[in-house]
């Protein structure tokens, strides 16, 4: 089952929080607005700056802010920053050093776990920060109307 990590999550928070309140803001400010120790959000934050999503300010008055606009934000940056380069991983893939699966030839399973890790992958990429700003409603409108699902 494909899951968003824990630390997946608050890194889309905080930046979510950097897009909302659009400046700059000081580590303990991002800890104390999203309820999480300082600790975990430095370390979030240093991988973030390493993946390219935020800049760090130094300084006296230092603190962090998007490297680019919500708009040109993609979830799925966020979450490679924080986890690597694959999104969606599944038993046999290519990535796997030693597949979890006997069979490593002529699968028809692994079509359908490719294909699925690509659906997620687009998706992720294709919804920008400015996206997870708006309200439910419009947010899963907008996702209907860009993968709508069967039956809908």
């Amino acid at each position: 089952m494909f899951r968003v990590t824990r630390a997946e999550e608050q890194a889309v928070r905080l930046i979510m929080r950097l897009a909302i309140v659009a400046e700059q803001l000081t580590l303990s400010e991002l800890a104390e607005a999203e309820n999480l120790p300082e600790p975990t959000v430095a370390k979030l934050l240093g991988m973030l700056r390493r993946g390219g999503v935020v800049d760090a300010v130094r300084g006296r008055n230092g603190g962090y802010v998007l490297a680019a606009s919500p708009e040109r934000t993609s979830a799925a940056s966020v979450i490679r920053s924080i986890s690597g380069e694959q999104v969606f991983e599944y038993p046999c893939s290519e990535a796997n050093e030693e597949p979890d699966c006997p069979r490593t030839q002529d699968c028809g399973l692994r079509p359908v776990w490719q294909h699925l890790g690509n659906r997620v992958a687009e998706v992720l990429e294709q919804t920008s920060i400015a996206d997870l700003l708006r309200r439910e409603k419009a947010a899963s409108n907008n996702l209907q109307t860009l993968w709508p699902l069967a039956g809908k």
